[in-house]
Order: C-alpha cells, then structure tokens, then sequence
C-alpha cells in the first residue's frame, strides 16, 4: 500500500468513528487534531457571554410586581406632607390552623407619589406591625420592625429601574427582615 493509499484509509476511518460516535465533527482530509471539537467550547463561551447579561437584563424588565401589588392591604399609612405611602401586604400561607391568619409573614412596601416601590421590607409575621410610625425627612421608622432611607427624587427611568430592582429583590427574598430589629 502506498503513502497516499494509506493517508486515504486513514480519513476514512476518522469519518466513520464521528459518523458512529457523533462527538466528532471532522472536515474530510484533516488530521485528527485539527478537527471543529477543539473550538466548540470557545463557542459556548461566547455565548454563555451574550445570553447571562441578556437573561438578566430581560429578568429585571420583566420582573411581576407579584403580591406587592397588594390589592387587598392590611395597613396603609401615608406621610403628612403625602410623598410617600407605607403599605402592609400579607403573603399566603400554605398551612395555618383556625385563627392564625394574623401568623401570615407580609411585606412593607414604601412607594412614592408615583407609585414606585423605593424599598421593602420583610415581616415574619403580619401581627407584628404594631407600633408607631415616625415620618422623618430622610428616613421613615416603624419601632421593632422596620426603618426605611426616604430616597431623594431621581429621573424617571432611574426610578422605574430602582422599581424593578426591588421587585425582583423580593421575588427572590433577598430584601431585609423585621429579624434585625429584634
């Protein structure tokens, strides 16, 4: 057999072993070291690059405002000079024996005139919103539960984005607890 004969052979069983394994892409004539698999991960790479910043972003955008929306409300208190509004809105229980509604945990919504959400706050429990509730001009308090910073006014598309930030943080539970007031 000659050199050619043999080089011939040799590209034909590289065929077969990709055609049966089908890990292989191989261009007929190229070695084995040479073949398409070796760039296949820079590929991936690149597209592990385009597609996370892209899902993150379409996750902010796209973020419910979930039960925060509160159609129904606990407690709804409003600042004296009307700017801010702090909501009580319960979340559902998958278990409660008669008489623990009120055992419920919940969220404090602060919104402003718009009625943007400019923090959250979780609550263990919906009975523990008691108290009062002290309006500072920079920050509002409510005792043993919460204390929230009253954010200077921002642009508009800023505003809408700190929005879905705090959608997006309490869809994920990630928005500080009544635990640290305690």
């Amino acid at each position: 057999m000659n050199e050619g004969a043999a080089v011939q052979q040799a590209n034909k069983i590289d065929l077969v072993v990709d055609i049966v394994t089908e890990t292989k892409v191989m261009r007929p004539g190229l070695p084995l070291r040479q073949s398409r698999t070796r760039h296949r991960p820079v590929h991936r790479a690149r597209a592990a690059l385009i597609l996370i910043p892209f899902t993150l972003i379409l996750a902010v955008v796209l973020v419910p405002e979930g039960r925060l929306a509160c159609a129904e409300p606990v407690a709804r208190e409003t600042s004296p000079d009307g700017a801010w509004t702090l909501t009580l809105c319960s979340r559902p229980m998958w278990f409660a024996m008669p008489g623990g509604s009120s055992d419920a945990p919940g969220w404090i919504v602060l919104r402003d005139r718009t009625g943007a959400i400019r923090g959250v706050t979780g609550l263990g429990m919906v009975q523990m919103y008691g108290g009062e509730t002290i309006w500072l001009p920079e920050k509002v308090a409510r005792s043993l539960v919460t204390e929230m910073p009253l954010p200077r006014t921002r642009s508009a598309p800023r505003v809408w984005i700190e929005d879905r930030l705090w959608r997006l943080r309490a869809l994920l539970g990630l928005t500080r607890t009544d635990d640290a007031f305690h």
